[in-house]
């Protein structure tokens, strides 16, 4: 069974046993084949990114309501990928990321790998020991009863 533990720097990451771990992942990628892939799905290469950047961070300066890290690239990265780096679509994203979090501070408050541990040691949450054919990770979520 996963269980959540936390390294010597006190960062979080998910047991999965046999040698087996998840972790947080914040390097980007160097490989030809990454970025090449990136770049086909995501529309992820230098030019596209360094607009969407700019873009993003103007929309972000005048939307006085927001408070975002604007000068944090690995932040709004978040938001620009699943966005395929459209700054109109990141934007709207952010906003009603913000938006769920002033709605349900109950569910967004004090979130740390900690106050969730029962969702692992429960098993509704795991993910597999090994990544797919694409090196993907492969999360599974046990919903209703168990």
């Amino acid at each position: 069974m996963a269980s959540l533990k936390f390294d010597e720097n006190k960062a979080p990451y998910i047991d999965l046993g046999k040698d087996f771990c998840v972790r947080l992942e914040s390097d980007e990628y160097t490989d030809a084949k990454s970025k090449e892939k990136a770049a086909r799905e995501l529309r992820e290469t230098p030019e596209v990114r360094a607009e969407a950047f700019k873009e993003l961070r103007r929309r972000l300066q005048e939307e006085k309501s927001l408070y975002v890290p604007i000068d944090d690239d690995a932040y709004l990265v978040k938001f620009l990928r699943p966005c395929k780096y459209y700054p109109d679509s990141t934007f709207a994203l952010m906003q009603r990321y913000y938006r769920f979090k002033l709605k349900h501070p109950d569910l967004c408050e004090d979130l740390l790998p900690t106050t969730v541990k029962h969702v692992y040691d429960e098993g509704l949450v795991f993910f597999q020991p090994l990544r797919d054919q694409h090196g993907r990770r492969i999360l599974v979520l046990e919903v209703g009863s168990k």
